[in-house]
């Protein structure tokens, strides 16, 4: 039988693989263009369910926007005119997006552009919808992406 030092060494022993396996896969990071995608797409199912704290989670406190009417919206801004357009559109507002062209700017910046279909139709959206074109920026935040920039046009003006 075993005496108690070598018992307490293959435990020691037993104990620092566990740590190290913790450690190792702790390392495993998503690739950046994956990890801004599933943001996006998580953003556009809350947008869907009309969540719009939802939508605002990845927005960075120092984003700024710009639509193609030079409307510029900051973080607050953003989320105020994303709740005049849920009323305005009584609930009714979806996006569509298309494919989603991710470009990684070393370790920790980005960009995400995609064509974008917004329906819902009354008051501020065209009955038929309106296309964009979205410019998006992005900034590692430890282990998140947060919305840093955004730019919308309308699909075809410069």
């Amino acid at each position: 039988m075993p005496n108690a030092n070598a018992r307490a060494g293959v435990r020691t022993r037993c104990l620092g693989f566990v740590l190290l396996a913790i450690a190792l896969s702790g390392c495993h990071r998503t690739p950046a263009d994956e990890a801004i995608r599933k943001t996006i797409a998580t953003m556009q199912a809350a947008g869907d369910k009309q969540d719009i704290d939802g939508v605002m989670v990845p927005v960075a406190d120092d984003f700024a926007g710009r639509g193609d009417d030079e409307l510029n919206l900051d973080r607050k801004q953003l989320k105020q005119f994303l709740v005049l357009l849920r009323m305005q559109q009584g609930g009714r507002m979806h996006a569509t997006l298309g494919p989603i062209t991710v470009n990684v700017l070393g370790d920790d910046r980005a960009t995400a552009d995609f064509p974008m279909l917004v329906t819902g139709g009354s008051n501020l959206l065209p009955k038929n919808g309106q296309a964009e074109d979205v410019h998006t920026g992005w900034r590692r935040d430890g282990g998140d992406w947060k919305l840093i920039s955004a730019e919308w046009k309308e699909k075809g003006t410069k």
